[in-house]
C-alpha cells in the first residue's frame, strides 16, 4: 500500500496510505451522490480560482468508524460518480494520517470527518462546504466554531471539531474559524445534514 504526503500552500497537511480498489459500496451512496450534486450546483462544493478544490461529503459504514467520502480532487466533477468516492479505513489524528482504499485517495478534510464520527456514534453523514455568505452569517449568529488558531488539515483542527461535535445536538452546523469560509454539517443521515445547510444557505441569501 503506497504512502504519500499531501501538501497545500507549502506545508504538509497529512500523510495517507492508499490502496487502489474498486469504488466502495454503500446503501446510502446514491443519496449521497444526489446531495453532493445539489451542493455543487449551489457552489458550496467546487474549485477555487487557484485550482484548489473545496468541499466533500461522507457517510459512515454502519457499526464502524470507517466511512466513504468523495476523493481528493473531485471538486470539479459533475455529476459525481461512484468512482469518485473512496473508503477511509482508519485515521490517526495524532500522526495526521489516513488509511484509505478506492479509485482515488482521500483528501486531508477526511481527518475532520473522521473526528466527528469518532465523537458521535449517532452521526452517519458529514458534509463540508465553503461559502462566504454562510460563513459570515454563522459567525454573526455566534454559531459553534473551532479556534481561529486551529489551522485547516491539522490535528488541532480535527480535535477541535471532534470536541465541538461531541457537545452539540445530533444535527448541527459548525464553523471552522481557522479555515476561511469553511463549514461542517452532520446528522443521522445525509438528508438531515443537507437540510441543515439549506436552512443556513437560504437565510444567508436573504440578508
Amino acid at each position: 500500500m503506497p504512502t504519500s504526503i499531501h501538501r497545500d500552500e507549502g506545508y504538509i497537511k497529512f500523510s495517507f496510505a492508499h490502496e487502489v480498489a474498486p469504488p466502495p459500496a454503500h446503501p446510502r451512496l446514491h443519496d449521497l451522490m444526489r446531495i453532493r450534486d445539489d451542493l455543487h450546483e449551489w457552489e458550496l462544493i467546487g474549485v477555487l480560482p487557484d485550482g484548489i478544490g473545496y468541499g466533500n461529503v461522507s457517510a459512515r459504514i454502519a457499526g464502524t468508524n470507517r466511512f466513504i467520502v468523495t476523493g481528493s480532487g473531485t471538486g470539479l466533477k459533475f455529476p459525481i460518480e461512484a468512482a469518485h468516492f473512496c473508503e477511509v479505513v482508519s485515521i490517526d489524528v495524532a500522526k495526521n494520517a489516513v488509511v484509505c482504499r478506492g479509485p482515488l485517495p482521500a483528501s486531508s478534510e477526511s481527518m475532520s470527518h473522521g473526528a466527528i464520527y469518532a465523537a458521535r456514534p449517532d452521526t452517519n453523514a458529514v458534509i463540508h462546504v465553503h461559502d462566504p455568505l454562510m460563513f459570515r452569517l454563522l459567525l454573526r449568529e455566534g454559531a459553534p466554531q473551532t479556534p481561529a488558531d486551529a489551522a485547516f488539515g491539522t490535528p488541532a483542527m480535527a480535535r477541535a471539531i471532534g470536541r465541538l461535535a461531541a457537545a452539540l445536538s445530533s444535527v448541527a452546523v459548525l464553523v471552522m474559524a481557522g479555515h476561511e469560509d469553511g463549514i461542517f454539517a452532520y446528522g443521522p443521515d445525509p438528508q438531515s445534514a443537507r437540510d441543515e445547510l439549506w436552512d443556513v444557505y437560504c437565510r444567508a441569501r436573504r440578508e
